[in-house]
């Protein structure tokens, strides 16, 4: 495994990765949270060889990348933006696009803003807009039990989101939708880091975590759907609080292909890596020509 690298773009900026491979074609993933390494994902640098180069990479105020000086920008678009500059930075001109989680959302808009830079997209474990993002919420909290959702209730009236229970009690009400099929804790995962700076300023500003109210507020890619043109791949575990979401995208998104993997929730690619990665192969298999 390569050890991490910077690369440097216009405005002194630098950006955290780590790659394997050679290309021409470039696998670039955006990871997920918002706020996450790139480290649960590391799984993907298998798919390297001498045709195809995998990069992985942590966004802006993530990991050891450039950390801006005000929360506004960590934005959706500010993302796409910084994917633009590290393409050009890596002189990648085959790009295979992968967006996993809240990553998606940076490269559906990456898609929008500059499909003529893409060679195809990726979206994996992902929802199209903030609104699935709230729907998914409240799949998750009603599936919790009574008891659960009174104590959630409780906590959130007294504002006591730092509160260790309350962590803990979300992620207990968020397991079977998460982390459903994980046994144990995987290596990758726990190399993982999260910015609560970029987690807070972009979903939650107030830590509440079935509160979206951060710069995705109002974000909606749904309207960018109808106008992908480039070979698109829809990956979704069965048990994943956005398989509607992914659903959906693969309806309106005219070349998207669904993959849905039956023994996995939000994690696939830590759940089912054989099928995950498979996937993965497979589709940029066919897209590149092998």
């Amino acid at each position: 495994m390569g050890l991490p690298r910077r690369v440097r773009v216009p405005g002194g900026r630098t950006f955290e990765y780590v790659a394997q491979g050679r290309g021409p074609a470039t696998l670039l993933v955006h990871p997920g949270g918002p706020g996450l390494t790139y480290h649960y994902l590391r799984g993907l640098l298998k798919l390297a060889n001498s045709n195809l180069k995998v990069v992985l990479f942590n966004p802006r105020g993530v990991g050891h990348s450039w950390v801006p000086r005000r929360s506004s920008d960590y934005t959706i678009a500010n993302q796409a933006q910084d994917i633009e500059a590290i393409r050009k930075a890596l002189h990648i001109r085959e790009l295979h696009l992968l967006g996993y989680s809240a990553g998606g959302f940076a490269a559906l808009e990456y898609a929008h803003r500059h499909e003529n830079h893409l060679t195809s997209l990726l979206l994996c474990s992902t929802a199209g807009s903030a609104e699935e993002v709230r729907a998914a919420d409240r799949l998750v909290l009603g599936a919790a039990s009574p008891r659960q959702r009174a104590r959630v209730k409780e906590l959130t009236k007294k504002r006591a989101f730092a509160d260790p229970e309350y962590a803990a009690l979300c992620e207990t009400i968020g397991r079977p939708f998460q982390t459903r099929f994980l046994k144990g804790i995987p290596q990758d995962w726990k190399a993982t880091k999260v910015s609560p700076a970029v987690y807070r300023s972009m979903m939650t500003r107030s830590g509440d975590e079935f509160v979206v109210d951060g710069t995705i507020a109002r974000w909606d890619g749904r309207k960018y759907y109808s106008k992908i043109e480039v070979p698109t791949l829809v990956v979704v575990g069965r048990y994943d609080m956005f398989f509607e979401a992914a659903v959906e995208a693969n309806e309106r998104i005219e070349p998207a292909h669904l993959r849905v993997l039956p023994r996995s929730s939000h994690m696939p690619v830590l759940e089912q890596p054989t099928e995950f990665l498979g996937t993965i192969r497979e589709f940029l298999t066919d897209v590149t020509g092998g």
